[in-house]
This record gives C-alpha cells, structure tokens and sequence, in this order.
C-alpha cells in the first residue's frame, strides 16, 4: 500500500475525523497484516481514550511529531488531576465522548450481484450479499457489539463473552458469543432465517420473551409468525459467499426470483402457465453473467426468453 500509516492518522481515525478516502487507506493497511496492525490500532485507540478524559482543547493531537511525548505526559498527567479533584466528572466526560463516537453509524450496501467482506472494529468478519445492508457503530462500546441488518449476511464473530454479538433485523435479534453463521432478514418478503455453523446463537422476538437457543448444523425459520428449527442438511444456498448461485428443488418462480436478486434485472413472466424445472440441483457462477444462467435453465425447462439491454428487461414466453 501506497504511504505508511501514521499514529496521528489512526488517531484521527479513533476521533472519528479522517474522510472516506483515508479510512479506505486504514482499512486496506489493517487487511495487510491484521494481527499487528489491529494491535497497533488498539493501541492508539487506547491512548485517544486517554486524551478524552482531559480538556477538549487539549484532545487534538499534536502537528507535529516531536511534541508527542509531551502531549502524552500531558495526558497522564490529566488523569492523574481528574483523578484527585473528581474522577466522576471525568469519567462523565468520558462516557459522553466515547458515546458519541459510538454512535456514528457506517452503512454498507452490496451492489447487486456481487457480494461484500466488511471487516468489523473488533475483528469479526461480515460477507453481506447481493442487495444486502449492515449498518453498525464506528466503534463497538457499552455492553454489546449490535448491528443491523437488511437483506442477507454471513457472520464470523470474534469471540468475547463479556460483549455479545446481536445482529438485529426487522423480525427478531440474533445474539451471539462468537461463531459463524447466516442471518436472511428480509422484511418486504416477511423472510427471516438464522443459519448455525459453529459456535451457539439465540434468536429472540423483539416484543417477546420468545427465545430460540441454536446448536450448530441447524437452521431456524420463521412461518406463520413462528419460529421453527430444522436440521441444516443443504448449505448450498449459503454458496453466495464463495460466488455460486445454487439452485435445489427450487419452483420456476424461486429460480426468477433468485435471478431478480442477484442481477439485479427486471423479469416479466409471460406464460401461460409456469415452466417445469427438470433438475434436482444445479450451480451457476454469478460472475457469468444472467444470460449464461438463463441458457443452462433452458436445458432443464421449456421456455424462451427476449433480453431488452437498454431498458435491462427480460421476457420469458
């Protein structure tokens, strides 16, 4: 990567006052080597929260290089104040500036079809798929480590049991210790499911004390208002993430739903009748493109279609 990361750009990062263009620079460097790079980090972050519990004037860092150990000493030496004329109105001061840094929210949306990796301030890992939106703090603070999500992901978390992870959707909260799993939350579908991989999740109503504890290789479904648990015998819907779209016993209505999704192309159905799908599975690469996928449907169901690209229309006759 192009420039090397400074400690004053990380700790601009942790005041949340770098632009776009630089927390695409940081995010890039912690992807180059993780384990050191996300220590440095915590590092810094560590000191920044130092900083905020003197004067607001006095939270900026420096301009120049030299006068950083000075700023430091400083620094400590303001805690140790606060701490001799009262730590409660600093500490007070803390927790309001740490609150508000909390509080600034990143969205993310993938682009139709393709898939998102966003990685998360403490670690954990978020493939979010075609169409799909995460929302989440800059920085996980408090009790608990809460997104939300719309649309369809899936989680690798980082453990830490004395923050939970909850991932909160339209129908019901997925709350976590540290696993791998897939969240499908869609709301103008009344779609919802929690897929189990590793680990244990419990999936709980927002309204209710209603409360499922997952165990892995299972699936969670939500039907008629309630929730049912299932065996997880096909991951082959959770494929998106390795870039397959997979079809499995799917109605020729659920193959062009599935195709609305990830090409993100309107399909207009003009038959009389709905085609016959003569196949038990079958898996299409995203990256080939809608009409590949429509010309290997077609060796398995009798149908034509006409593709419109300037308007991005399909109709199939």
């Amino acid at each position: 990567m192009k420039g090397e990361i400074t400690n004053a750009q990380l700790f601009r990062f942790c005041a949340g006052e770098t632009t776009v263009k630089e927390n695409d620079r940081i995010a890039a460097w912690l992807d180059e080597n993780p384990e050191e790079h996300q220590q440095r980090l915590n590092d810094v972050h560590s000191m920044y929260l130092v900083s905020i519990l003197c004067d607001e004037s006095e939270a900026k860092l420096p301009a120049r290089r030299s006068a950083w150990a000075t700023s430091f000493r400083r620094y400590a030496a303001g805690i140790a104040a606060a701490l001799l004329v009262g730590f409660a109105g600093s500490y007070a001061f803390f927790a309001f500036r740490l609150s508000g840094w909390a509080q600034q929210q990143t969205v993310i949306e993938a682009p139709a079809g393709q898939h998102v990796r966003i990685s998360l301030n403490d670690g954990s890992e978020v493939d979010l798929n075609s169409g799909s939106r995460l929302i989440y703090p800059s920085i996980f603070s408090g009790k608990e480590r809460r997104v939300k999500l719309v649309g369809e992901a899936r989680f690798d978390v980082s453990h830490n049991e004395k923050q939970p992870f909850i991932v909160e959707t339209f129908a019901y909260d997925v709350r976590v210790l540290g696993t791998d799993f897939n969240v499908i939350a869609d709301e103008a579908k009344g779609r919802f499911s929690t897929a189990l991989f590793e680990g244990r999740v419990s999936v709980r109503n927002h309204r209710t004390s209603e409360q499922v504890v997952m165990e892995p290789n299972t699936v969670v479904r939500l039907e008629n208002g309630y929730l049912y648990v299932d065996e997880l015998e096909n991951c082959d819907e959770y494929l998106w993430t390795e870039g397959i779209l997979s079809f499995r016993n799917d109605s020729f209505d659920e193959v062009v739903e599935k195709l609305r999704k990830y090409y993100d192309v309107e399909i207009e159905i003009r038959c009389a009748t709905l085609p016959k799908v003569a196949y038990g599975r079958l898996k299409i690469r995203i990256s080939e493109g809608i009409e590949h996928a429509l010309r290997v449907l077609q060796l398995a169901s009798d149908f034509t279609y006409e593709y419109d690209h300037d308007r991005n229309r399909i109709i199939i006759q």
